[in-house]
């Protein structure tokens, strides 16, 4: 029997071995893995095209260089770029059934509208934070003429796509909402890799390494940028400058990390460790005991469904969230989170205290986290959902060839 082709698009696909958000790579390979035939369109910072096979599927690298410390217009233009270049890599490859096109940002939805207006393809829009609402809530687009085209995009998007697939439930109860059609819409949170990251008691080495032997750590790890506001958990070091019994770590890179080290200066407690891969994040969050996730508190961002999340799940740890949402309620319902207030530095101290002075309560705390990790958002378990939602080998034949 022939198999299905699908295109996954995703402009950041990462392998488990370069670090990064490995969402796209394990969702494909789910595919790959149920007998899908699957071409991966992405981009890489050399300078040529490559093509390659990664563990069963093809994966097609456009040459465009990104790194997190751009500003907005450098951003954009990339961006658009990728939109370019990814309509034409995918308009040249044959036998397609599917297009799964993964954003952010708003802007590769013109990639599913080519496939589906050029060779008759249908595609799947998976939404992992919803724009065009954060840029405009956090100040980026302040002309109504152009919020108004933005949000028509966006409802264009939408209404041709095939299926929707939000990132959070909170996702998928907003665009079901906005959309003629709302049986359409779905939810696959992100993945919590229990294979990858495990508890495990920690190694003195480690301690050693990062001075925290006896410490309790509080780590932030993934981008930093605009939409983390990580200025809290400098303000949170300060605060606790005298607890010699807390330190906290910061690892990863972005637009805002030169000012935040400068804001840091002086303090004694906190130590940026810069980007780590895959491997590198598991040596600190065996030295973490709590992972301190941080973002803008905008309504849009409530929905979000963060990486960095789901990793610190499956490694075990107790989690402290500086924004409302869904994901917070979550983590406080299970036993294995809290709400500190970002404008109350005391608020962190005031709710970590009983961690600090009862082990047996940190340690149950990053039970109930793993417990959830492995019964909801377990790589096979999503993986499953997504194979679900592609109709077994129900072959259409496309309306138009490929350009060749």
């Amino acid at each position: 029997m022939v198999s299905q082709k699908i295109i996954y698009i995703y402009q950041f696909f990462k392998t488990p071995a370069e670090g990064g958000i490995i969402r796209s790579y394990y969702l494909s390979k789910a595919l790959a893995d149920a007998g899908f035939e699957v071409e991966v369109i992405t981009t890489h910072n050399e300078k040529t095209y490559q093509r390659k096979q990664i563990e069963g599927l093809t994966v097609h690298y456009l040459p465009l260089h990104y790194e997190q410390r751009y500003g907005t217009l450098r951003r954009l233009y990339v961006y658009a770029a990728f939109v370019l270049k990814a309509i034409w890599c995918a308009l040249r490859i044959k036998n397609v059934q599917t297009c799964y096109v993964a954003s952010v940002p708003l802007s590769v939805g013109f990639i599913g509208l080519a496939m589906k207006w050029f060779r008759g393809i249908p595609y799947y829009f998976e939404i992992g934070d919803l724009w065009p609402l954060t840029p405009i809530q956090m100040g980026y687009f302040k002309n109504k003429l152009l919020q108004k085209v933005l949000y028509g995009l966006e409802h264009l998007f939408y209404e041709q796509a095939e299926k929707i697939i939000g990132l959070s439930p909170a996702i998928q109860q907003n665009i079901q909402q906005r959309i003629d059609t709302p049986s359409k819409v779905y939810s696959i949170p992100n993945i919590a890799d229990c294979e990858f990251y495990q508890p495990h008691e920690k190694k003195g080495s480690l301690e050693d390494r990062w001075q925290v032997r006896g410490k309790m750590v509080v780590t932030y790890f993934g981008s930093v940028g605009k939409a983390m506001d990580l200025d809290a958990l400098i303000d949170i070091a300060r605060y606790g400058s005298n607890r010699t019994e807390v330190v906290f770590l910061i690892a990863g890179t972005g637009s805002e990390l030169a000012r935040l080290k400068q804001r840091a200066v002086g303090l004694t407690n906190i130590q940026f460790l810069g980007h780590l891969n895959k491997g590198q994040l598991l040596e600190v969050l065996n030295v973490t005991d709590v992972a301190y996730l941080s973002y803008l508190d905008i309504p849009a961002l409530w929905t979000n469904s963060p990486n960095k999340l789901f990793d610190a799940l499956a490694a075990g740890k107790l989690i402290v969230m500086n924004i409302r949402g869904w994901h917070c309620d979550l983590m406080e319902q299970e036993g294995c989170g809290f709400y500190a207030d970002p404008l109350k530095p005391a608020d962190f101290f005031d709710k970590l205290e009983p961690y600090l002075h009862q082990p047996e309560r940190l340690r149950r705390a990053g039970q109930q986290a793993r417990h959830l990790a492995e019964t909801q958002f377990s790589r096979q378990k999503l993986g499953a959902k997504l194979i679900a939602l592609f109709p077994p080998q129900s072959i259409v034949e496309p309306v138009r060839m490929a350009v060749e």
